[in-house]
Protein backbone atom coordinates (compact mmCIF):
# COMPACT_ATOMS: atom_id res chain seq x y z
CA UNK A 1 0.00 0.00 0.00
CA UNK A 2 1.79 3.37 -0.77
CA UNK A 3 1.94 6.09 1.34
CA UNK A 4 1.16 9.90 0.94
CA UNK A 5 3.77 11.81 -0.29
CA UNK A 6 5.09 9.31 -2.47
CA UNK A 7 6.05 10.82 -5.89
CA UNK A 8 4.57 14.38 -4.97
CA UNK A 9 1.38 13.14 -5.20
CA UNK A 10 -1.61 14.73 -2.79
CA UNK A 11 -3.45 13.04 0.15
CA UNK A 12 -6.44 12.63 -1.78
CA UNK A 13 -4.35 10.69 -4.63
CA UNK A 14 -2.75 8.69 -2.33
CA UNK A 15 -6.13 7.69 -0.71
CA UNK A 16 -7.96 7.04 -3.51
CA UNK A 17 -4.97 5.26 -5.47
CA UNK A 18 -5.40 2.80 -2.12
CA UNK A 19 -9.26 2.16 -3.06
CA UNK A 20 -8.96 2.23 -7.00
CA UNK A 21 -6.36 -0.81 -6.28
CA UNK A 22 -8.45 -2.29 -3.67
CA UNK A 23 -11.67 -2.44 -5.71
CA UNK A 24 -9.73 -3.64 -8.73
CA UNK A 25 -8.65 -6.26 -6.47
CA UNK A 26 -12.11 -7.34 -5.20
CA UNK A 27 -10.83 -6.59 -1.80
CA UNK A 28 -12.70 -3.00 -0.64
CA UNK A 29 -15.49 -5.31 0.99
CA UNK A 30 -13.43 -7.52 2.97
CA UNK A 31 -14.17 -6.02 6.01
CA UNK A 32 -17.64 -3.12 6.07
CA UNK A 33 -15.52 -0.27 6.71
CA UNK A 34 -13.35 -0.71 4.58
CA UNK A 35 -9.56 -0.91 4.46
CA UNK A 36 -6.75 1.42 6.64
CA UNK A 37 -5.19 3.97 3.74
CA UNK A 38 -1.81 4.07 5.65
CA UNK A 39 0.18 6.65 7.00
CA UNK A 40 -0.24 10.85 5.12
CA UNK A 41 2.48 12.24 5.23
CA UNK A 42 0.49 15.25 3.65
CA UNK A 43 -1.77 15.13 6.73
CA UNK A 44 1.28 14.95 9.05
CA UNK A 45 2.97 18.37 7.30
CA UNK A 46 -0.75 20.25 7.17
CA UNK A 47 -0.54 19.33 10.75
CA UNK A 48 2.88 20.98 11.47
CA UNK A 49 1.72 24.16 9.52
CA UNK A 50 -1.83 24.30 11.60
CA UNK A 51 0.62 24.26 14.66
CA UNK A 52 2.73 27.30 12.98
CA UNK A 53 -0.75 29.13 12.48
CA UNK A 54 -2.10 28.13 16.36
CA UNK A 55 0.98 29.50 17.81
CA UNK A 56 0.69 32.49 15.87
CA UNK A 57 -2.60 33.40 16.47
CA UNK A 58 -5.20 31.35 18.48
CA UNK A 59 -7.83 31.66 16.52
CA UNK A 60 -5.79 29.47 14.38
CA UNK A 61 -7.47 26.98 16.38
CA UNK A 62 -10.32 27.04 13.81
CA UNK A 63 -8.66 25.65 11.09
CA UNK A 64 -7.63 22.91 13.10
CA UNK A 65 -11.17 22.36 13.37
CA UNK A 66 -12.28 23.36 9.99
CA UNK A 67 -9.82 21.28 8.14
CA UNK A 68 -10.26 18.42 10.47
CA UNK A 69 -13.98 18.31 9.85
CA UNK A 70 -13.18 18.42 5.87
CA UNK A 71 -10.90 15.93 5.69
CA UNK A 72 -13.25 13.11 7.67
CA UNK A 73 -15.56 14.74 5.14
CA UNK A 74 -13.60 13.43 1.91
CA UNK A 75 -12.63 10.37 3.58
CA UNK A 76 -16.52 10.14 3.86
CA UNK A 77 -16.84 10.78 0.51
CA UNK A 78 -14.23 8.51 -0.79
CA UNK A 79 -15.42 5.41 0.83
CA UNK A 80 -18.75 6.02 -0.53
CA UNK A 81 -17.53 6.82 -4.03
CA UNK A 82 -15.51 3.18 -3.90
CA UNK A 83 -18.67 1.25 -2.51
CA UNK A 84 -17.29 0.51 1.35
CA UNK A 85 -20.66 -0.87 2.66
CA UNK A 86 -20.58 1.38 5.89
CA UNK A 87 -19.26 4.25 4.71
CA UNK A 88 -19.45 6.92 7.56
CA UNK A 89 -18.59 3.98 10.93
CA UNK A 90 -15.85 2.85 8.25
CA UNK A 91 -14.41 6.46 8.60
CA UNK A 92 -14.83 6.76 12.04
CA UNK A 93 -13.49 3.44 12.84
CA UNK A 94 -10.51 3.99 10.53
CA UNK A 95 -10.13 7.47 9.68
CA UNK A 96 -11.00 9.66 12.63
CA UNK A 97 -7.92 8.47 15.10
CA UNK A 98 -5.03 9.24 12.57
CA UNK A 99 -7.07 12.87 11.35
CA UNK A 100 -7.01 13.32 15.17
CA UNK A 101 -3.25 12.79 15.50
CA UNK A 102 -2.25 14.57 12.46
CA UNK A 103 -4.16 17.60 12.76
CA UNK A 104 -5.35 17.39 16.78
CA UNK A 105 -2.15 16.40 18.65
CA UNK A 106 0.79 17.43 16.30
CA UNK A 107 -0.79 20.99 16.30
CA UNK A 108 -0.41 21.16 19.81
CA UNK A 109 2.70 19.90 20.31
CA UNK A 110 3.94 22.59 18.18
CA UNK A 111 2.22 25.00 19.70
CA UNK A 112 4.36 23.83 23.01
CA UNK A 113 7.42 23.74 21.25
CA UNK A 114 6.94 27.14 20.44
CA UNK A 115 7.03 28.52 24.00
CA UNK A 116 10.37 26.39 24.36
CA UNK A 117 12.20 29.85 25.45
CA UNK A 118 9.37 30.43 27.89
CA UNK A 119 9.67 26.64 29.30
CA UNK A 120 13.69 27.34 29.64
CA UNK A 121 13.62 30.86 31.34
CA UNK A 122 13.66 31.62 34.59
CA UNK A 123 11.97 34.85 34.72
CA UNK A 124 9.11 34.69 32.54
CA UNK A 125 5.65 36.01 32.81
CA UNK A 126 4.05 33.32 35.24
CA UNK A 127 6.94 31.14 34.31
CA UNK A 128 6.93 29.30 38.18
CA UNK A 129 3.23 30.25 39.03
CA UNK A 130 2.89 27.04 41.46
CA UNK A 131 2.64 27.47 44.79
CA UNK A 132 1.38 31.18 44.04
CA UNK A 133 -1.67 31.46 42.50
CA UNK A 134 -1.88 28.02 41.77
CA UNK A 135 -1.45 25.25 43.83
CA UNK A 136 1.18 23.01 43.57
CA UNK A 137 0.72 19.07 42.47
CA UNK A 138 -1.55 17.91 40.13
CA UNK A 139 -2.08 16.07 36.54
CA UNK A 140 0.00 17.94 34.37
CA UNK A 141 3.38 19.23 35.07
CA UNK A 142 4.32 22.18 36.90
CA UNK A 143 5.18 23.95 33.86
CA UNK A 144 2.32 22.65 31.98
CA UNK A 145 0.21 24.37 34.45
CA UNK A 146 2.03 27.61 35.24
CA UNK A 147 2.06 28.31 31.11
CA UNK A 148 -2.22 27.34 31.19
CA UNK A 149 -2.26 30.01 34.07
CA UNK A 150 -0.27 32.46 31.74
CA UNK A 151 -2.40 31.80 28.39
CA UNK A 152 -5.79 31.96 30.51
CA UNK A 153 -5.25 35.32 31.22
CA UNK A 154 -4.09 36.70 28.21
CA UNK A 155 -7.94 34.65 27.21
CA UNK A 156 -9.41 36.84 29.76
CA UNK A 157 -8.19 40.40 29.16
CA UNK A 158 -8.92 39.70 25.64
CA UNK A 159 -12.69 38.18 26.25
CA UNK A 160 -13.45 41.63 28.42
CA UNK A 161 -12.63 43.77 25.33
CA UNK A 162 -16.22 44.30 24.45
CA UNK A 163 -18.39 47.27 23.41
CA UNK A 164 -21.00 46.41 25.97
CA UNK A 165 -18.53 47.29 28.63
CA UNK A 166 -17.48 50.62 27.04
CA UNK A 167 -14.39 49.39 24.75
CA UNK A 168 -14.50 51.06 21.45
CA UNK A 169 -12.14 51.61 18.38
CA UNK A 170 -12.28 54.53 15.75
CA UNK A 171 -11.20 51.57 13.04
CA UNK A 172 -12.54 48.23 14.86
CA UNK A 173 -15.42 46.91 12.43
CA UNK A 174 -17.69 43.85 12.27
CA UNK A 175 -16.86 40.50 10.17
CA UNK A 176 -19.78 41.19 7.75
CA UNK A 177 -17.80 44.12 6.48
CA UNK A 178 -14.45 42.20 5.94
CA UNK A 179 -15.34 39.79 2.66
CA UNK A 180 -14.40 43.51 0.54
CA UNK A 181 -12.94 45.84 2.68
CA UNK A 182 -15.47 48.04 3.73
CA UNK A 183 -13.29 49.02 7.11
CA UNK A 184 -10.04 49.03 6.75
CA UNK A 185 -7.03 49.96 9.61
CA UNK A 186 -5.58 52.99 9.92
CA UNK A 187 -2.14 51.79 11.63
CA UNK A 188 -0.18 55.31 11.61
CA UNK A 189 -0.31 58.64 9.65
CA UNK A 190 1.64 61.33 9.69
CA UNK A 191 0.11 64.60 8.19
CA UNK A 192 2.55 67.44 9.91
CA UNK A 193 5.55 69.12 8.30
CA UNK A 194 5.89 65.47 6.17
CA UNK A 195 8.49 65.76 2.93
CA UNK A 196 8.90 63.92 0.08
CA UNK A 197 6.02 64.10 -2.32
CA UNK A 198 6.85 67.15 -4.29
CA UNK A 199 4.18 69.21 -2.48
CA UNK A 200 3.54 71.83 0.30
CA UNK A 201 1.52 69.65 2.54
CA UNK A 202 2.45 65.64 2.28
CA UNK A 203 0.58 62.73 3.95
CA UNK A 204 2.04 59.78 5.21
CA UNK A 205 0.12 56.96 5.93
CA UNK A 206 -0.19 53.34 6.62
CA UNK A 207 -3.31 51.49 5.92
CA UNK A 208 -4.68 47.94 5.92
CA UNK A 209 -6.86 47.73 3.22
CA UNK A 210 -7.56 44.59 0.26
CA UNK A 211 -6.99 45.62 -3.20
CA UNK A 212 -10.51 46.67 -4.50
CA UNK A 213 -10.20 44.40 -7.65
CA UNK A 214 -10.16 40.98 -5.27
CA UNK A 215 -11.74 41.99 -2.66
CA UNK A 216 -15.03 44.20 -4.26
CA UNK A 217 -15.74 40.59 -5.77
CA UNK A 218 -15.79 38.82 -2.87
CA UNK A 219 -19.33 38.09 -2.87
CA UNK A 220 -19.74 36.66 -6.16
CA UNK A 221 -16.85 35.12 -5.77
CA UNK A 222 -17.98 33.64 -2.79
CA UNK A 223 -21.15 32.18 -4.85
CA UNK A 224 -19.48 30.62 -7.34
CA UNK A 225 -17.23 28.64 -5.31
CA UNK A 226 -20.56 27.23 -3.22
CA UNK A 227 -22.14 26.38 -6.48
CA UNK A 228 -19.02 24.52 -7.87
CA UNK A 229 -18.61 23.22 -3.99
CA UNK A 230 -22.22 21.76 -3.63
CA UNK A 231 -23.54 21.26 -7.26
CA UNK A 232 -20.45 20.76 -9.11
CA UNK A 233 -19.28 18.26 -6.37
CA UNK A 234 -15.51 20.28 -6.87
CA UNK A 235 -13.35 19.53 -4.27
CA UNK A 236 -10.94 22.19 -5.02
CA UNK A 237 -13.35 24.64 -4.06
CA UNK A 238 -14.45 22.79 -1.03
CA UNK A 239 -11.00 23.35 0.29
CA UNK A 240 -10.71 26.65 -0.38
CA UNK A 241 -14.34 27.90 1.24
CA UNK A 242 -13.49 25.55 4.22
CA UNK A 243 -10.62 27.80 4.52
CA UNK A 244 -12.26 31.20 4.24
CA UNK A 245 -14.67 29.58 6.23
CA UNK A 246 -12.40 28.65 9.27
CA UNK A 247 -11.19 32.43 8.88
CA UNK A 248 -14.59 34.31 8.74
CA UNK A 249 -17.54 32.07 10.46
CA UNK A 250 -16.36 31.94 13.59
CA UNK A 251 -16.20 35.78 14.55
CA UNK A 252 -19.87 35.84 14.56
CA UNK A 253 -20.15 33.63 17.87
CA UNK A 254 -19.13 36.79 19.89
CA UNK A 255 -19.83 39.79 18.06
CA UNK A 256 -19.55 42.24 21.11
CA UNK A 257 -15.78 42.15 21.03
CA UNK A 258 -13.54 44.20 19.46
CA UNK A 259 -12.52 43.45 16.50
CA UNK A 260 -10.83 44.42 13.11
CA UNK A 261 -9.66 44.11 9.90
CA UNK A 262 -6.73 42.38 10.07
CA UNK A 263 -8.61 39.82 11.59
CA UNK A 264 -9.61 39.21 7.83
CA UNK A 265 -6.02 38.63 6.93
CA UNK A 266 -6.62 34.60 6.97
CA UNK A 267 -8.85 34.97 4.51
CA UNK A 268 -7.00 36.39 1.76
CA UNK A 269 -5.08 33.33 0.33
CA UNK A 270 -8.38 31.40 0.44
CA UNK A 271 -10.00 34.20 -1.29
CA UNK A 272 -6.88 34.43 -4.05
CA UNK A 273 -7.20 30.95 -4.33
CA UNK A 274 -10.82 30.54 -5.83
CA UNK A 275 -10.62 33.36 -8.06
CA UNK A 276 -7.26 31.55 -9.08
CA UNK A 277 -9.59 28.75 -9.96
CA UNK A 278 -12.16 30.56 -11.61
CA UNK A 279 -9.13 32.22 -13.88
CA UNK A 280 -8.73 28.41 -14.71
CA UNK A 281 -11.80 27.25 -15.34
CA UNK A 282 -12.25 30.51 -18.06
CA UNK A 283 -9.24 29.28 -19.52
CA UNK A 284 -9.26 25.52 -19.48
CA UNK A 285 -13.25 24.99 -20.22
CA UNK A 286 -13.98 21.57 -22.05
CA UNK A 287 -14.62 21.65 -25.97
CA UNK A 288 -13.17 25.00 -26.73
CA UNK A 289 -12.96 26.76 -29.51
CA UNK A 290 -9.55 28.53 -30.40
CA UNK A 291 -11.83 31.86 -30.23
CA UNK A 292 -13.37 30.99 -27.24
CA UNK A 293 -9.93 29.97 -25.65
CA UNK A 294 -8.47 33.40 -27.12
CA UNK A 295 -11.19 35.31 -25.52
CA UNK A 296 -11.02 34.04 -22.14
CA UNK A 297 -6.90 34.09 -22.02
CA UNK A 298 -7.38 38.33 -22.87
CA UNK A 299 -10.23 38.18 -20.05
CA UNK A 300 -8.01 36.40 -17.95
CA UNK A 301 -4.73 38.65 -18.73
CA UNK A 302 -6.84 41.96 -18.53
CA UNK A 303 -8.57 41.10 -14.81
CA UNK A 304 -5.14 39.67 -13.74
CA UNK A 305 -3.45 43.52 -15.16
CA UNK A 306 -6.24 45.30 -13.38
CA UNK A 307 -5.12 43.72 -10.27
CA UNK A 308 -1.62 44.86 -10.66
CA UNK A 309 -2.40 47.86 -11.52
CA UNK A 310 -4.65 48.96 -8.64
CA UNK A 311 -2.26 47.06 -5.77
CA UNK A 312 0.41 49.69 -7.08
CA UNK A 313 -1.82 52.20 -7.07
CA UNK A 314 -2.74 51.97 -2.88
CA UNK A 315 0.91 50.74 -2.24
CA UNK A 316 1.40 53.87 -1.45
CA UNK A 317 -0.60 54.00 1.49
CA UNK A 318 0.37 50.07 2.04
CA UNK A 319 3.70 51.21 3.10
CA UNK A 320 4.20 54.95 4.05
CA UNK A 321 5.26 56.65 1.13
CA UNK A 322 4.81 60.35 1.12
CA UNK A 323 2.10 61.46 -1.09
CA UNK A 324 -0.28 64.50 -1.96
CA UNK A 325 -3.12 65.48 0.06
CA UNK A 326 -4.65 65.55 -3.65
CA UNK A 327 -3.64 61.56 -3.95
CA UNK A 328 -4.26 60.80 -0.70
CA UNK A 329 -7.86 61.65 -0.74
CA UNK A 330 -8.29 59.81 -4.53
CA UNK A 331 -6.60 57.09 -2.48
CA UNK A 332 -9.53 56.72 -0.29
CA UNK A 333 -12.13 55.08 -2.15
CA UNK A 334 -15.22 54.94 0.47
CA UNK A 335 -16.74 56.99 3.49
CA UNK A 336 -15.94 54.39 5.51
CA UNK A 337 -12.40 54.19 4.95
CA UNK A 338 -12.05 57.69 6.52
Amino acid sequence: MNTAGEGGVSDSEVRESNLISLLLEGRIGETPWGPRLGVRWWRFGAGVLLGLAFATKWSGLYFMLFFGVMTLAFDVAARRQYRVPRPWVGTLRRDFGPTLYALGLIPIAVYLASYAPWFASETGINRHEEGRSIGEGGLLPDAIRSLWHYTYGIFEFHSKLTNAAGNHHPWESKPWTWPMSLRPVLYAIDQDNVAGCGAQSCVKAVMLVGTPAMWFIAVPVLGWALWKAFVKRDWRYAVALTGYGAGFLPWFADIDRQMYFFYAATMSPFLVMAIAMICGDILHQPNQNAERRTLGLVAVSCYVALVITNFAWLYPILTGIPISQTTWNLEIWLPSWR
